[in-house]
């Protein structure tokens, strides 16, 4: 009789495991999920080429998530910083450095809500790369959101007759969500 009893008790537990699985959750809460994943979140590379070709970078705009509340930055990262003399390219360096300016606009999360943002600096470039930073945008929330990029470069060596100047959108930059 104990055995049966067991056995009972372990189907019963079972099933209502099993009916669990398929129930609609309850309402969930502002703290309730999902969040932001935490990490390095970045558009595709763009290789750019300055006025007359002599002028020459790779970028791509990035969001770093530090946590699942959302607090976020945006950084840009350059890559193959190059200029065109003498029949070679040469790495961008501090004696021909290029000056560097950045806007970059994200647009807020349409199912999500969540700020837009607008975030901007200039430095100096003085190497092939470098992750530049356009500083804190505070907590965002995850999802598909648009992003606006302005890129202007002036140098290495060349001055604004060679400056490379694009503008670029993307539409499906993902914030991925996790429900960690």
């Amino acid at each position: 009789m104990k055995k049966i009893r067991r056995m009972v008790g372990v189907t019963a537990a079972a099933a209502a495991l099993v009916v669990s699985a398929f129930a609609t959750p309850g309402a969930a809460s502002a703290d309730d999920g999902p969040y932001p994943k935490a990490g390095e979140h970045c558009t595709g590379w763009e290789e750019v080429y300055g006025q007359g070709g002599y002028t020459f970078t790779a970028f791509r705009t990035c969001v770093y998530v530090y946590d699942r509340a959302g607090r976020s930055a945006m950084f840009i990262e350059t890559d193959k910083n190059t200029y065109w003399w003498g029949g070679a390219w040469y790495n961008a360096t501090p004696l021909y450095s290029a000056s560097v300016f950045a806007t970059v606009h994200m647009g807020a999360n349409v199912a999500q809500g969540g700020p837009a943002v607008t975030a901007r600096n200039s430095w100096t470039q003085k190497s092939r790369s470098s992750k530049l930073s356009l500083g804190s945008i505070g907590i965002i929330k995850c999802g598909i959101r648009d992003l606006d990029v302005s890129y202007t470069q002036v140098g290495g060596y060349y001055g604004e007759d060679r400056k490379i100047d694009v503008k670029r959108s993307y539409d499906d930059f993902v914030i991925p969500c996790s429900m960690d």
